[in-house]
């Protein structure tokens, strides 16, 4: 069997792309759409804070909104930028993913698709498997993944982890258990991305593994 080095972590892998990473990608694609709802609700700025990045001793109107959040829902300048206020900041939400979505059009010679959330985020995923096989997976892996922290830290829905000690985990035997919050699973492998536990199967594993370590003490 002929194996490769991955291009995102460089582990050794079957593919070119290894399994954890390209569910790491499939997962971030997946938070996207909640996102971008919640950046659309985080356009209003704080009372009596700045986030507008303007000098309170400049002649403007202050912005109908938060710069952070605008500059990451508004669109991408179609010329040079002229003036340094006019755009700063990560790209655009969409203008990210279309120009990643443009690119898949055009090297698999698709049909266009309308600059939608959802179609887009519908053709990446499809797609992903192809997608992971190409040398410039690992630009297509960064990207994704900045623009879900970004958005992340403006909404404040960054997750949470929590280690959780003594626990093993029931594949690799590492104390690699943890718990991130919100999360729909109880606890998952840092290491074994397949290994994610609901909280019945969670509490079996500790069941389980008192029982073996009492055991162990008293055989």
């Amino acid at each position: 069997m002929r194996y490769f080095e991955c291009y995102v972590c460089s582990d050794q892998s079957e593919t070119k792309t290894c399994v954890r990473c390209t569910s790491r990608i499939r997962g971030a694609l997946a938070a996207l759409p909640e996102q971008f709802v919640w950046l659309t609700l985080s356009r209003q700025r704080a009372q009596g804070g700045g986030g507008d990045g303007r000098s309170s001793t400049r002649l403007h109107a202050p912005l109908p909104g938060r710069e952070d959040t605008l500059n990451l829902l508004g669109p991408a300048s179609r010329q040079s930028v002229t003036d340094a206020r006019d755009q700063v900041g990560s790209v655009p939400f969409l203008e990210t993913l279309a120009g990643w979505c443009e690119a898949v059009v055009y090297e698999r010679g698709l049909t266009p698709i309308r600059r939608d959330l959802t179609a887009m985020i519908r053709l990446l995923t499809a797609h992903l498997s192809w997608i992971c096989e190409q040398p410039w997976c690992p630009d297509f892996y960064e990207e994704i993944r900045d623009l879900l922290r970004t958005s992340q830290k403006i909404t404040m829905t960054e997750p949470v982890r929590q280690m959780l000690k003594g626990v093993m985990c029931p594949s690799c035997s590492m104390a690699s258990m943890v718990r991130y919050l919100p999360d729909v699973y109880a606890a998952r492998c840092m290491n074994c991305d397949s290994i994610r536990l609901d909280e019945h199967d969670y509490r079996l594993l500790v069941e389980r593994q008192v029982r073996d370590a009492q055991h162990a003490v008293n055989p």
